[in-house]
């Protein structure tokens, strides 16, 4: 059912926020995809300025401080009441103007054409897509646009791991496969997807060496090429 879904997901994220996260020990994966979330970032900078900017999947603080500092009118929201009041309270500690709401991102409080620009990174995998495809199209401004960055379904060894780690994640997650993303043609305008890191992956075993730039950007160019 729905609801037991959405629940399981709340109640996940209120412990990873609430206590020790249980994803901790992956961070150091995430070290090939660095470049990749400073591409996004850099463009939804670019974009940002006076602009009314929703983030889904804020957690106790995402991305929602650093639209505030490139100038747009932030709001964030969180499945998670726990990432919700940890990031009110640190917006409120640093004298922030950020809204922060415990919201569902598949049915939102918000009135329609209420955004510019709706952000998030590792969200709409979680989601059922039909849903916050729709949801997303209505809250949006007719001229507004969505930027998301996530991972993809269709490398074997990544399905692997997250096969082997499953305490890491929530059992409903679904990494998007090219028919996710042609999804999104029945309900926008235009869809522009970017892929990135296939073959650098590989350059993991470096990253703790003086190695890791120069493997993973011969890597990265190397994937450009493919993509």
């Amino acid at each position: 059912m729905e609801t037991d879904r959405i629940e399981r997901e709340k109640a996940f994220h209120d412990v990873r926020f609430e206590n020790e996260d249980p994803r901790r020990s992956i961070k150091k994966y995430y070290s090939v995809v660095q470049s990749t979330k400073a591409i996004y970032r850099q463009h939804i900078i670019s974009l940002c300025e006076g602009k009314q900017l929703l983030e889904l999947g804020c957690g106790p603080s995402g991305s929602t401080q650093l639209w505030h500092r490139n100038g747009a009118k932030v709001t964030g929201i969180d499945i998670s009441p726990e990432g919700i009041k940890k990031a009110k309270a640190t917006a409120e500690s640093k004298n922030l103007d950020i809204e922060y709401f415990a919201m569902n991102a598949e049915q939102t409080e918000f009135e329609d054409n209420s955004f510019d620009l709706v952000v998030g990174m590792g969200i709409i995998h979680h989601l059922d897509l039909h849903t916050c495809y729709k949801e997303l199209a209505r809250i949006l401004k007719p001229s507004g646009a969505a930027f998301f960055m996530e991972p993809l379904g269709h490398n074997p060894l990544v399905n692997l791991f997250r096969l082997l780690t499953p305490k890491m994640r929530t059992e409903d997650e679904h990494p998007l496969l090219i028919k996710d993303i042609d999804l999104a043609y029945e309900y926008f305008n235009e869809v522009s997807p970017e892929f990135y890191q296939l073959t650098s992956l590989a350059a993991f075993p470096f990253r703790s060496t003086s190695a890791f730039e120069p493997v993973a950007g011969r890597l990265e160019k190397f994937d450009q090429f493919l993509f």
